[in-house]
Order: C-alpha cells, then sequence, then structure tokens
C-alpha cells in the first residue's frame, strides 16, 4: 500500500495534548466508583417503599470527566491516536465511557472513520481502533444508562452505530488482505471479525489480572539489545490455536441481521476469496496465496481466529449455554480447576465444527480439498507443509481440535499420520513433532490409539523421545496420556520405556524422566522438567497394579526432596497429587499414602504454613486410612499451633485438621474427624453422581491378553452387545 492510499490525520494539536495528559484517568477507582453509584441507585429504589431518607452518593468522577473529554476531543480522535500519548488517553477513554454509553461509542468509531487504514497499520491507532472495536461488544444496556443518567438521545450530525460499523468495515475491505499480512492490521481484522459474528475472546484464568492498566508518568526508554532469535520449533509462543471464543449477547449489533451477515462474508471473501453465502461445496484449487498466509506469523493466527468464529457460528450451543451463570460459591473452584489443568497441560472441551459447516469450508479450502473424488491430489502435500512451517502447525494443530470425527479422520488419512515410517519422519522434525504431540491428544477412537501406540512404540524402544537433549518427550507425555484415557496399551508402553531407559543406559523411571535438581539456596525453586512431571501423573493414572514402579521412584527420594516438591507448584500438582488423588484405598497407592506421611514426620508444620504445601497438608489428612495416623498428624500440628496461628493456610489446617479438638480431648478430636470424613464422603458420592448421570458404572472383568500385544477390551464390549 502506498501513502496515497489512504487518508492521513494531522498532527495532534499540542494544547489537545496537553489538556489530555492533565486528567487524572484511573480505569480501576472510575470501575470502583460506577458499582458504587450503581448499587446505592438499587439501594434508594428499595428504602422509597420504606419512607427511609436515603443517603447521598457522589456521581461517579472518572466517567463523567471521561464523557467530557470525548466531547471535547471527538474532533481530534485520528490525530490523537496516532501519538503515544493520546492513544492511551483514547484507549483509558473508550474502556470507561464505551461498554455505559452508546452515543459515547458512535463518537468513538465516528472519529477513526475515514481514516481505518492508516491506523490499522499504525503502531500507537491500531490498538486505539482495537481497544474502540472491542468496547462495542461491551454493552450494559439502557436501563444501566438511564441510572447513570447518560442522555442517549440521539444527535443528527452523527450516523448510527450499526452503519458507523459497516463503515468502517467496507472502508477495510478492499484491503484485507495487505491488512491480513501487517502485524497491526492483522489484529484489527480480528476485532472487526469478532464485531460482526457477535463473539469475543475469553481470557484463560490463569493470565486473567496478571496486569493492571498502566498508570503515572510515562517512564523514559531504555534501548535493549535485540537477541537473535533462531526458530528451532523447540518452544511454542503467542500460539493463537490455543485461544478461546465465545458468543455474547449484543443489543448495539445483531449479527444474525442479514445486512450484518452479508457484511460479514463480503470481508471474508475479500481476504481469502471464500464465499461463505454459497452453498455448493468449493472447487478444489491449487496451492497458493491462502496456503501462503497461513504460514504468515501474522495472517496464519488472522486464519485460525476466522476458524473459531465460524465454528462457534455453526455449533448448536447457544448464547444462553455460553452465558451460563455460575454462583458464586462455585467460581473459585471452576477457576482453580482452570489453572490446575493448564499445569498438567490438559485443554479445555473444544467445540467442533459440524459437518458441511463453513468452518468445514474453510478448512478444506486450505487444505485445497477434492470433493469430487477419494484421491487428494495437493491434500497431503499441503498437510506436509504446513506440519513443518511454525505458523502452519499452528493452524493444522487447530484443525484436530475442533475438526467433526469424519474430517478428523480424512485428514489423518490424507497426511498418513497412522503410517509408522511417516510418523517417525514427522516426530524427528523440530516442528512437526508439536502436530505429533496433538494428534496424540486429540485421538478419537480406540482404533486411533491401537495404531498411534504402534506408531510410537519403535521411537521410545530406541530411546529417543526419552533423551532430554532431542527435545521430544511431549510425545512421550501425550502418548502416556493417551494410554491412560483410553485404557489400551499401558503395559507395552511401561515396556517399551523399560527397554528405552536401558538403551541410552539409564536406570529409574521417575528419576530419569523429573530430572530432579534441589535449590540452590534456602528459599529458591526447585528445577525439575515439566514434561517428565506431567508424564508422570499421567503414569499414576494407569490400573493400580501398574503403577507399582512409579510410586516407588517417587518415594525413593528423600525427606528434603519430597517436602521441596510438596512446595512447588508444578510438582506437587502432579506428583504428590497424582498419588493421593489417586484410588488410595487400594495396594500400592494405600501403602504410598502412609510411607509418605512416614517420610515427612517433623515436617508438617512448616509445610501447612506454606502457600502450596498446605493443600497436601490437608489431603494426607483425608486420604490416612488409619485413625491412628490421623491422629499422629494432629497432634504434630497441635505442637507447633502458635506457627500456625501466624497465617490464614496454617489456620485452615487447624479446622480441616481438627488441632483444637484433638487438644481438647481424644473422643472429641475422633467425633470431629467422622463428622468431617462423612461430609468429603457424601460430597464425594453427589460430585460422583453429577458426572455419571446419577447411574452407577456397570463392572465388568477385563481378559488377560498375551504377552507382546495391546491390550484391549474390543471383544468384551463386543459380547456384552451380544447379551443385551
Amino acid at each position: 500500500m502506498d501513502d496515497t492510499d489512504y487518508n492521513r490525520p494531522r498532527r495532534p494539536n499540542a494544547d489537545t495534548l496537553t489538556y489530555m495528559k492533565s486528567l487524572p484517568f484511573d480505569e480501576v477507582r472510575a470501575q470502583t466508583e460506577i458499582n458504587a453509584y450503581l448499587e446505592h441507585q438499587k439501594k434508594d429504589l428499595e428504602t422509597v417503599h420504606q419512607d427511609d431518607q436515603p443517603n447521598e452518593v457522589e456521581y461517579p468522577q472518572m466517567l463523567s470527566a471521561a464523557m467530557s473529554a470525548l466531547d471535547e476531543i471527538q474532533n481530534e480522535i485520528a490525530s490523537l491516536a496516532g501519538d503515544e500519548l493520546g492513544s492511551k488517553c483514547i484507549e483509558t477513554i473508550a474502556r470507561i465511557a464505551a461498554p455505559y454509553s452508546t452515543t459515547a461509542t458512535r463518537k468513538l468509531l465516528h472519529g477513526i472513520t475515514g481514516y481505518m487504514i492508516h491506523l490499522s497499520t499504525h503502531r500507537y491507532g491500531s490498538h486505539v481502533v482495537q481497544t474502540i472495536l472491542q468496547n462495542v461488544l461491551k454493552n450494559w444496556g439502557t436501563e444501566v444508562a438511564k441510572t447513570l443518567e447518560i442522555d442517549e438521545e440521539e444527535e443528527e450530525d452523527l450516523p448510527s452505530l450499526r452503519d458507523l460499523i459497516f463503515t468502517v468495515a467496507k472502508e477495510v475491505a478492499p484491503v484485507s488482505k495487505d491488512l491480513a499480512l501487517h502485524i497491526c492490521g492483522s489484529h484489527v481484522l480480528r476485532s472487526l471479525l469478532c464485531i460482526l459474528s457477535g463473539c469475543t475472546e475469553v481470557v484463560p484464568d490463569h493470565l486473567a489480572n496478571k496486569a493492571g492498566p498502566q498508570r503515572g508518568k510515562l517512564k523514559s526508554k531504555k534501548k535493549k539489545k535485540k537477541k537473535k532469535f533462531i526458530e528451532d520449533g523447540s518452544s511454542v509462543t503467542n500460539n493463537a490455536s490455543y485461544s478461546e471464543y465465545k458468543l455474547v449477547e449484543n443489543p448495539r449489533l445483531d449479527p444474525m441481521d442479514q445486512t450484518t451477515k452479508d457484511c460479514f462474508n463480503n470481508l471474508v471473501f475479500e481476504m481469502t476469496e471464500l464465499d461463505l453465502s454459497c452453498s455448493e461445496p468449493e472447487k478444489p484449487s491449487d496451492p497458493g496465496e491462502l496456503q501462503q498466509f497461513a504460514c504468515n506469523p501474522s495472517a496464519g493466527p488472522l486464519l485460525i481466529v476466522l476458524l473459531r468464529i465460524l465454528t462457534l457460528q455453526g455449533s448448536e450451543i447457544s448464547k444462553d449455554e455460553t452465558q451460563k451463570n455460575v454462583k458464586p460459591e462455585n467460581l473459585t473452584n471452576e477457576v482453580n480447576d482452570s489453572i490446575s489443568n493448564f499445569r498438567l497441560g490438559i485443554l479445555p472441551p473444544q467445540i467442533q465444527f459440524a459437518p458441511a459447516s463453513s468452518a468445514e469450508k474453510l478448512a478444506k479450502t486450505i487444505l485445497c480439498w477434492n470433493e469430487d473424488g477419494n484421491e487428494q491430489a495437493h491434500a497431503g502435500d499441503v498437510i506436509y507443509g504446513l506440519s513443518g512451517e511454525t505458523r502452519g502447525s499452528h493452524l493444522l494443530e487447530m484443525m484436530f481440535r475442533i475438526s467433526n470425527d469424519s474430517f478428523y479422520e480424512m485428514v489423518c488419512s490424507a497426511g498418513k499420520f497412522f503410517d509408522v515410517a511417516i510418523f517417525c519422519e514427522y516426530a524427528n522434525h523440530d516442528v512437526s513433532n508439536f502436530v505429533m504431540q496433538t494428534l496424540l491428544n486429540t485421538a478419537r477412537t480406540r482404533e486411533h490409539v491401537e495404531l498411534l501406540i504402534k506408531c510410537v512404540e519403535e521411537i521410545i524402544v530406541s530411546g529417543f523421545v526419552l533423551d532430554p537433549k532431542n527435545k521430544r518427550r511431549g510425545i512421550l507425555w501425550r502418548a502416556v496420556e493417551m494410554a491412560s484415557k483410553f485404557r489400551i496399551g499401558q503395559e507395552t508402553l511401561l515396556k517399551c520405556m523399560k527397554k528405552g531407559f536401558k538403551a541410552l543406559n539409564m536406570d529409574g523411571t521417575v528419576s530419569m524422566l523429573l530430572d530432579l535438581k534441589q535449590p540452590e539456596k534456602e528459599g529458591g525453586r526447585l528445577i525439575l522438567d515439566a514434561t517428565g512431571a506431567r508424564t508422570v501423573y499421567q503414569l499414576l493414572h494407569f490400573v493400580p497394579r501398574l503403577c507399582n514402579d512409579v510410586l516407588s521412584g517417587i518415594l525413593e527420594y528423600s525427606a528434603d526432596e519430597l517436602e521441596n516438591m510438596c512446595n512447588d507448584g508444578l510438582a506437587s500438582r502432579c506428583i504428590i497429587d497424582g498419588i493421593l488423588d489417586g484410588p488410595t484405598k487400594q495396594k500400592p497407592f494405600s501403602q504410598a499414602v502412609t510411607k509418605l506421611f512416614s517420610k515427612l514426620e517433623g515436617r508438617w508444620v512448616s509445610l501447612s504454613v506454606s502457600r502450596v504445601g498446605h493443600h497436601t497438608v490437608r489431603k494426607i489428612f483425608i486420604k490416612l486410612q488409619s485413625m491412628d495416623d490421623k491422629a499422629a498428624l494432629s497432634a504434630e500440628l497441635a505442637q507447633g499451633i502458635n506457627r500456625l496461628n501466624g497465617n490464614s493456610m496454617g489456620r485452615s489446617i487447624i479446622t480441616d485438621c481438627a488441632v483444637k479438638d484433638y487438644l481438647e480431648s481424644k473422643e472429641v478430636w475422633e467425633s470431629a474427624v467422622k463428622k468431617r470424613m462423612e461430609k468429603e464422603s457424601f460430597l464425594k458420592d453427589i460430585f460422583e453422581g453429577n458426572l455419571d448421570g446419577g447411574e452407577k458404572k456397570r463392572k465388568r472383568k477385563r481378559k488377560k491378553v498375551k504377552e507382546g500385544t495391546i491390550e484391549t477390551d474390543q471383544d468384551e464390549v463386543k459380547k456384552l452387545k451380544e447379551n443385551e
């Protein structure tokens, strides 16, 4: 694009910048003031009926200042968006005022119309455009606007919000291909696609509230030396394939309106040359521009977002389900589970696109899929090419996660992923090995699992995926996770791992996987292999009779090392919780819990006052089968009760482990513990009943399989079906 292809705003007025700099904007304070005012107004309505005199509360000053500032600068928004300070001020105003005032949103959008192409490619202006567009979807409704006494009367000189959004879309549509390749422009297109489709990105719980808005004076910039970055595929950063989106109710713009659909389809067509309005399948084409887009650092993530949006649009899930209200008492547990699953590398359930949907149409267009016959002239080559490209592999991984079962099998067949030699070739590559990890993680049927286990046997026995120097342990982790989930090939994998470690002259499965290193100084962090720790966690989910060696390997560590594991977030979740969350009433887990308790004797008080370690104390108290062992733990904690009272973690342990009851008398302690155990059992039954739909699972015996074969219960399933 040349400078003559778009309008460029004039430089910002110095007096306006001085005025903007003088405004004391604070987003956190603004939100606090608005919430307090709305709560007060709600209480006023209740007190009117009771003839009480309501208390007065000040109108939100930050909101008032933002609305006033917007009136002052509404004709200079495009100019200010190109300035570092001015752009931050406009973003702050947008975040404060736009969710509550449709008029404010219209003023902001009207200020950037005509300058969209320039601002979309500007380092500061693109962020302003994104923030304004994102806040179009945030709307608290007309009732809140009335409560805040915001004047939402139609202004003759301002177009409607709907027309402004369409104007912005039409302005960028002709150059959408160029913007898709631009690092800033691609993000603007993402926001615009989200608005037209009624979707918004979901921020994961482990990333939420990590950084607040920037306030105060701007610090002088320090020059940093650029580090030379070599893309070897050993790490994945900025991966859009893991992003999540949800449908939102937006009264400002209805995505189901035909005009909105036409605008969305036109933008997609200009960007990808894919006609979503046509119900007929696309004719197969040779690899070209779209495949290059898939491998581009900017356009590749944009295609991933588009595929996610189309999947949501064509799914059967409703807006009410995506916005279901969560009870406050369950919200904390859901957040904790989400963070815990992130540490374990467990992805949330994925919405799959339906057959013959727009999302499948886009996926097939990217892969140059031939609908006319079974032979694929280009699909196999495209899959092979994408799997070796950093961004293209992200797109392919995302297809594995969200594709329907039939399309998933067709892609695997076209890529020949179930062929042992080709699988090993992919696994040897620095980038495509991540695609193989996703393939193992997303296996759909037992037949797929059996084929994939045969594929990984060779590279495990040779020690290739076990040697940390090769950086391929992710394949082992996902293979073990798959075997744990489907209950297939567990014994086969353990035998292969023993042969592989023997080939590398390494002793001890657990010690080699964890590669544990003690902290260099007191209070330092434990160092361990994260992928190895997650592999051990999945090994502990094998059938109990196969877990003996893994449990013995963990308990061979010294008391100091086990204590450091309890105090480390990843190690405690993967290793210690892997033991305590297992079938602790069965051997060898029951013996492992008792041995763990004895090895950490004398350290339970220090663990109880630790931010991470106190979770282990609470769990092991519940899991100990002997009342004598529970009494010994309460007795040790009672000796350090003064230290436990020093922080909130210790005080919670005093309650959960009945420490005060133990000091009172043995009878009182036993009564309190029995009540606690009954409550835990009751809650567990309710939880398992909700998961199983209130029906008990029918137990069935598994047949023993001859050595050297993959154990499976398919024959048993067939017999059960015949009997039914």
